[in-house]
């Protein structure tokens, strides 16, 4: 089945099928609310949006004041359009589980992809390991979203993780504000982790974090005497894993939770998603959260 034909049946069916009021938040974050700091410049005028604290009242139109006493904001064709760029982890590690990781990771970047296509929003795709393995810039066009589903299904995970290098290599060719969605088991050390994703804040990236992992990387289901073969040339553990479970889910709390706070210090988003949930509801909770930058869950 391809990769398309899953996100419909799988993500896309069930979204219609949620409430109205949380269908409709999903599609606002990802289109409407993101203005570009170019905006004013197009002379392409796109309509109207409520006054919102903060709005420089310069781009008050003061002519609808001045009929319905209402505050609107001009918009421009510029300033509707979100710039994403989903950053997909396709290191070694995330091979792990028969392909439930990767497939999970790419389910979810192929449905967000859809969603802002289908907006008229631009998307682009950089696929990582130890740098940027393959880079499109934000498009906006079927063709193109093809063309990212494509690479997203062809790609196979392969080399090192190490998403700091990468997000770093990744940051000057993002040249305008746009969103950043980086989608990984994050697997890394997060202190070089978080000050790259800072970087890209810095150069006006908003971020989003979905730390992908697979249930047993959860769950740690495993008993008795366990042969744990690493999967970036870690070499090989054998662990009595009744002894090591409390230690080992601990230790990914604490890093989940370390990575997490460096995330909402930058006022980004962190999401945990598993190989065995709904993505559907994985999408609806994270991005209908109202008030504030969002949660672990």
């Amino acid at each position: 089945m391809s990769l398309l034909r899953s996100v419909h049946e799988e993500v896309m069916g069930k979204l219609s099928q949620v409430g109205v009021a949380a269908r409709h938040a999903v599609e606002n974050v990802l289109a409407g609310q993101h203005r570009s700091i170019q905006r004013g410049l197009s002379v392409e005028f796109a309509g109207h949006r409520p006054y919102q604290p903060g709005d420089d009242p310069r781009h008050i139109d003061w002519q609808v004041y001045a009929r319905s006493d209402r505050l609107d904001i001009r918009q421009y064709e510029e300033e509707t359009r979100l710039r994403a760029t989903l950053v997909v982890d396709y290191s070694a590690s995330m091979a792990y589980g028969d392909g439930r990781k990767l497939h999970r990771a790419r389910m979810l970047a192929a449905a967000l992809a859809t969603l802002m296509v289908r907006q008229g929003d631009s998307v682009g795709l950089a696929l990582v390991d130890t740098g940027v393995r393959q880079h499109l810039p934000p498009a906006s066009t079927m063709p193109h979203l093809l063309t990212l589903l494509s690479q997203l299904e062809t790609h196979d995970p392969g080399g090192e993780t190490a998403l700091a290098d990468a997000l770093q290599a990744l940051a000057p060719r993002l040249r305008r504000r746009g969103l950043v969605i980086l989608i990984s088991d994050c697997i890394d050390d997060n202190i070089p982790l978080i000050q790259s994703l800072r970087l890209l804040h810095h150069r006006r990236q908003d971020i989003r974090v979905f730390q992908v992992l697979d249930h047993d990387e959860h769950a740690f289901p495993f008993s008795g005497s366990c042969r744990f073969v690493g999967l970036e040339g870690d070499g090989e553990l054998v662990l009595d894993a009744d002894r090591v479970r409390e230690r080992y889910q601990a230790t990914v709390a604490a890093q989940g939770e370390e990575l997490a706070a460096g995330c909402y210090g930058m006022g980004a988003t962190y999401d945990i998603c598993r190989s065995d949930d709904d993505l559907a509801q994985v999408l609806v909770r994270a991005l209908s959260r109202i008030g504030g930058p969002g949660g672990r869950r």
